[in-house]
């Protein structure tokens, strides 16, 4: 069976290490890539300021589990960009597109929509990457019971109270409800 690639932006990044459930992604996703820009955004900025999920996702990238892969050897393929995205996912999207991603996570609307396009471009001549945020990636850890019901609450009502991690409440609120309702 091949390995699962995952390429992750910051925003998924540093939400699934905040949630401290970061260490549960790799069982199911065991090739995890993320590129030099994402690193400096979520790790060397995050050092600075003392974030935890920063430490965390340093010592994912020291053990290996967490790839870096080179800014200057993504290719700079030309992407379909309605709008202004920022290095880190525009570096993100051209990497997925690069090596045929299983999986890239990104939250950011903008930048999941320039994905997708791309990603959809793109499909007559790969493999198919499925694009995830966050909450898809806490739905799969729940679905294959690596996550607990009560524990994919928890992490929802968490994201909601949290001004640092920036995904909707609505959102959240209707998972719970799903959750509640069997719906999920």
């Amino acid at each position: 069976m091949a390995k699962i690639t995952a390429i992750s932006d910051s925003g998924p990044l540093m939400a699934l290490a905040k949630l401290r459930v970061l260490c549960r992604v790799f069982s199911i996703y065991p090739t995890f890539i993320i590129s030099e820009t994402v690193y400096h955004e979520v790790v060397t900025s995050g050092l600075v300021i003392g974030a935890r999920d920063a430490i965390e996702v340093g010592k994912f990238c020291r053990s290996g589990e967490i790839v870096i892969f080179r800014s200057g050897e993504i290719e700079e393929v030309p992407l379909d960009t309605p709008s202004e995205l920022h290095r880190g996912e525009l570096e993100t999207i051209r990497l997925a597109l690069q090596i045929s991603a299983d999986y890239l996570f990104i939250d950011d609307f903008d930048a999941r929509q320039v994905a997708e396009t791309n990603l959809w471009n793109a499909r007559k001549k790969s493999a198919a990457t499925t694009v995830k945020g966050t909450l898809g990636v806490l739905i799969e850890l729940y679905q294959r019971e690596l996550l607990s019901r009560s524990q994919l609450k928890e992490c929802l009502g968490e994201i909601k109270k949290r001004k640092d991690i920036w995904i909707s409440s609505r959102l959240c609120q209707k998972l719970i409800y799903a959750l509640d309702t069997g719906d999920l």
